[in-house]
C-alpha cells in the first residue's frame, strides 16, 4: 500500500455531506474527510510525548482513536496546525482498541458513515492519517476480507497489505468519503477496526469504567486529564500480588513499587522491572514472585495481539541468583475466561505454556544440568495490560541440585 503526501487541508468551516453516489476523485476526496482527521498526542506527566497517531472526529467534542495510543499517558491532546485542544479519555473499549475522546470547545466537520452492508472485498479504501503525529497523508488500498464471528457480527477489516507505520487511529475511507474503519497500532496485521463499532462504543465503554471503578485500589491511579480504564490500570503506582508456593503451602504478599519517571519506560523496584507504554516487559533483574519472574520469556507472558497471535514457539535464557533457566516453550491461546480480582471479575484471556526447562546451577557449569518438564497456565488481561493469574509446574533433576517448583500467583490490587 503507497502513501501520497498531500498538504494540510484545515476547512473547518465547511460541512461534509451525508453521503454521496458518486465515487470521489482521490484528491477530491482528501479535501472532503481531512478536516475530520486530527493528530493525537499523548504525554506523560512531565509533558515528555509518549505516542502520537491519529483520531477522527465522530461528533461535536468527540473523536476516536486506538486505545494503545493513550497507554500509559498523563495527558492528550488534538492538534493540527496552529490549533491544539486538550482531551480526556470517555469511553474506553480496549479489548477492540477503540476509545472515545471527549474534547471541549471541539466543533470540526463530521464525516458521515459508511454502512456495513456496503463493505464489498475488493473495494477500494483510502487512508486518511498523521504517521507519527506529522502532516496528513493519503494511503490508497483495497479491503481484502470481511472478518466476522460465528454469530455474523463484525471482528475486522483485512487489509490486502501493510500501511506505513504510526499510522494509529488513522480513518479508513470509501470511494464516497463515508468512514469505513479505524486502523489499530500493530500495522503488521492488516487488520483495521470497523466503524460499526463506534455506535457500540459508548455502552461498552460505560461498562469497562464501571467495572474497573467498583476496584477502589484499582481506581485511584488515574490522572486528572486521562481518566477512566486505561489511566486507571496502565500508569500504577504499585501492583500487588499474592504467591502461592503449593509445595509448603505458604503465601506471601509480591509488590512491584513504581520508580519515579524518567522516560517513556515504566520502571519498578529501582529497576527490577522495566516495561514499555502498553505492557511490554523490557527486562526483569530481580525475581521477587518466584518462577513468574524467574522464567518470565521476552516481552512478558502474555501479548497485546492475543487475536493474531494465538499460538506460538519460544527459546530463551534467564539468569537469577547465579543460576541459569533455558526454556523452550509453546504457547497456546485457549479461550477468554473471567478471573476475580478483589471481588470483582475481569474478562482474561487464558494462555497455555508447554515444554522443557533446562536449569543450571553455578550459573552454567557443566555440573548441575538438569532437565524437566514445563507446565503453565497465564490468564492475561487487556483491559489492565497484566497477568492477573499464574501458575506454573516443574520438576527435574535429582539429588541436592534437583528443582521443583508448584506456584500460584495472583493480581490483588493496582493503586
Amino acid at each position: 500500500m503507497r502513501h501520497l503526501l498531500a498538504p494540510f487541508a484545515l476547512t473547518l468551516a465547511v460541512s461534509l455531506p451525508a453521503s454521496a453516489q458518486a465515487p470521489l476523485a482521490p484528491d477530491a476526496l482528501f479535501a472532503r474527510v481531512s478536516p475530520a482527521v486530527w493528530v493525537v498526542q499523548a504525554s506523560d506527566a512531565q509533558g515528555k510525548t509518549l505516542a502520537t497517531g491519529s483520531a477522527v472526529a465522530t461528533g461535536p467534542g468527540t473523536a476516536v482513536t486506538s486505545c494503545q495510543l493513550l497507554a500509559k499517558a498523563s495527558s492528550v491532546a488534538l492538534k493540527r496546525d496552529n490549533v491544539s485542544y486538550g482531551a480526556t479519555l470517555e469511553f474506553p473499549d480496549v479489548e477492540r482498541d477503540l476509545c472515545q475522546l471527549r474534547i471541549a470547545n471541539f466543533t470540526p466537520p463530521i464525516v458521515a458513515m459508511a454502512p456495513a452492508t456496503a463493505l464489498q472485498v475488493g473495494m477500494p479504501l483510502y487512508i486518511v492519517g498523521a504517521p507519527r503525529g506529522k502532516e496528513l497523508t493519503l494511503g490508497i488500498g483495497m479491503l481484502a476480507g470481511v472478518r466476522r464471528g460465528g454469530a455474523g457480527e463484525l471482528e475486522a477489516l483485512q487489509l490486502a497489505s501493510p500501511v506505513e507505520k504510526g499510522l494509529g487511529g488513522a480513518g479508513l475511507f470509501d470511494a464516497q468519503g463515508r468512514l469505513v474503519g479505524l486502523l489499530g497500532t500493530t500495522p503488521a496485521a492488516n487488520l483495521a477496526m470497523p466503524s460499526a463499532w463506534i455506535a457500540e462504543l459508548p455502552a461498552r465503554g460505560r461498562v469497562a469504567v464501571e467495572r474497573l471503578a467498583a476496584l477502589p485500589p484499582m481506581a485511584t491511579a488515574g490522572s486528572a486529564t486521562t481518566t477512566g480504564a486505561i489511566a486507571a490500570a496502565s500508569r500504577p503506582s504499585v501492583i500487588e500480588y499474592q504467591l502461592h508456593d503449593r509445595l509448603t503451602n505458604t503465601y506471601r504478599k509480591v509488590f512491584y513499587k513504581a520508580d519515579p519517571a524518567t522516560d517513556d519506560r515504566i520502571s519498578f523496584n529501582n529497576g527490577g522491572w522495566i516495561e514499555k507504554p502498553g505492557g511490554e516487559v523490557v527486562s526483569v533483574t530481580t525475581a521477587i514472585a518466584g518462577d513468574f519472574d524467574a522464567a518470565m520469556p521476552p516481552g512478558g507472558w502474555g501479548k497485546a495481539n492475543l487475536k493474531e497471535e494465538a499460538a506460538w514457539r519460544t527459546r530463551y535464557s534467564t539468569v537469577f541468583g547465579g543460576s541459569r533457566i533455558n526454556m523452550e516453550l509453546d504457547a497456546t491461546v485457549m479461550e477468554d475466561t473471567v478471573v476475580k480480582v478483589g471481588g470483582q471479575e475481569i474478562k482474561a484471556v487464558r494462555i497455555e505454556y508447554r515444554g522443557y526447562t533446562q536449569r543450571f546451577a553455578n550459573a552454567g557449569s557443566v555440573y548441575g544440568n538438569q532437565y524437566g518438564k514445563y507446565w503453565a497456565e497465564v490468564w492475561y488481561s487487556s483491559e489492565l495490560g497484566r497477568v492477573v493469574r499464574f501458575e506454573a509446574q516443574t520438576r527435574g533433576g535429582a539429588g541436592g541440585i534437583a528443582f521443583q517448583v508448584r506456584e500460584t500467583l495472583e493480581l490483588v490490587s493496582i493503586r
